[in-house]
């Protein structure tokens, strides 16, 4: 089902601006766009977003590739501001039954350096709208595109293709190449089991499977991530700590065969309460290389890439979505330290006893990186591979 947009809160501020303004030339409607780009979370130009909104409505068709393009580098705010007007100035030109030109939208839609994933998904369903012949002519050249909406709906597309037989489709193998989300990889690889081939899950999404966990440390409510240990900024495998209730704690040899990656610390450290665990994977790149970790997990989370804290957010029983919580950072050549600190709070009820996370490393649309490797007793594994650490076989 395609969705339309609808501009929500932005026809409720059109219709709060009372004052009337003459035609937009475009001049005024750049520096109407510009004023959009400049709000803030703090409320800079917040008093003149309302009038320039209305400027750039106004402006009508021609404004509308023009603020989508603002959208690239501008911050939530002021990005919702610019998504609002374009998508106000689409319905209006809807109503009044004009199309768009339709050759620059689909320029648009298809140059993922252009604009903003969101705006250019904006453009898609513009085009859809008056264009019923643009998913058979975009989608087969969106199998990998940044934007998460634009590639489910590509792959979706060629995966009914495949399965009826239809001319001209994607490979299976390509598809699944190209898949992010869990549910698609799923539906994928049983399409691959079906023609006999096999499909690690596991190694698709790269998932890290070989740790080093130690734990238990003290971790008191409202204090998890402020308490900081030495694992999470200098991981030794070496060294020995002092735990929780001043018990010696030292790394130990852990592993998941999990297929999407859960490590149970309940299991591998105890079911205890205001208590956090380190977990240490090792992974190799060949080269620098921009990485995303990305960790999954019922628990307050802080993620650590050589020692520098890329991400935290304490949050405990709230799901455990896969992709849930993101650091952004860079991987050097060489070895990396990938350290994941999981904190368990002191509820009781049945529904927050789980103290487990899940964790990988990929690109920034959620892609394993060439080259990558995790390092386990000397040996690089591809990453996803279940194997047991040395002292666990």
């Amino acid at each position: 089902m395609h969705r339309r947009f609808r501009p929500g809160w932005a026809a409720a501020v059109a219709l709060a601006l009372a004052a009337a303004t003459a035609p937009a030339q475009d001049g005024d409607v750049a520096k109407a766009v510009a004023v959009l780009k400049g709000v803030t979370k703090e409320g800079t130009n917040n008093d003149a977003a309302g009038p320039a909104w209305k400027t750039v409505v106004d402006a009508g068709a021609p404004a509308f590739l023009p603020t989508l393009t603002a959208v690239d580098d501008a911050n939530p705010t002021a990005a919702n501001w610019l998504r609002s007007a374009a998508g106000a100035i689409a319905e209006n030109e809807k109503k009044a039954r004009r199309a768009f030109p339709g050759a620059e939208l689909e320029g648009f839609v298809l140059d993922p350096r252009g604009a903003a994933p969101s705006a250019r998904r904006l453009a898609y369903e513009v085009l859809l709208a008056q264009d019923p012949a643009t998913p058979a002519r975009l989608l087969p050249k969106l199998l990998n595109d940044p934007q998460p909406d634009l590639r489910r709906e590509a792959i979706a597309d060629q995966l009914a293709k495949v399965k009826t037989g239809a001319p001209g489709a994607a490979t299976l193998d390509e598809l699944f190449a190209f898949t992010r989300e869990k549910e698609q990889a799923e539906a994928v690889a049983k399409e691959l089991e079906i023609v006999g081939k096999k499909a690690s899950v596991t190694e698709h999404f790269a998932f890290l499977t070989q740790f080093r966990v130690v734990g238990p440390f003290l971790s008191e409510e409202g204090k998890a991530l402020t308490l900081s240990h030495p694992p999470g900024t200098a991981p030794d495998v070496a060294a020995e700590y002092t735990g929780k209730d001043d018990t010696k704690v030292k790394w130990v040899p852990q592993a998941t065969a999990d297929k999407y990656g859960k490590l149970d610390l309940n299991e591998k450290v105890g079911r205890l309460k205001n208590a956090c665990a380190y977990a240490l994977a090792v992974v190799h790149a060949e080269k620098e290389t921009a990485a995303e970790v990305r960790v999954g997990s019922p628990n307050a989370v802080q993620i650590f890439l050589n020692g520098k804290k890329l991400f935290e957010r304490e949050e405990y029983h709230h799901g455990d979505a896969m992709d849930y919580h993101v650091g952004r950072g860079v991987l050097k050549a060489g070895e990396n330290a990938v350290v994941v600190k999981v904190c368990q709070n002191n509820q009781t009820d049945s529904w927050a006893q789980r103290w487990q996370f899940q964790a990988r490393v990929c690109d920034a649309t959620g892609g394993a990186l060439p080259g990558l490797t995790q390092v386990v007793d000397g040996r690089k594994l591809p990453l996803g591979a279940i194997t047991q650490p040395e002292g666990k076989k």
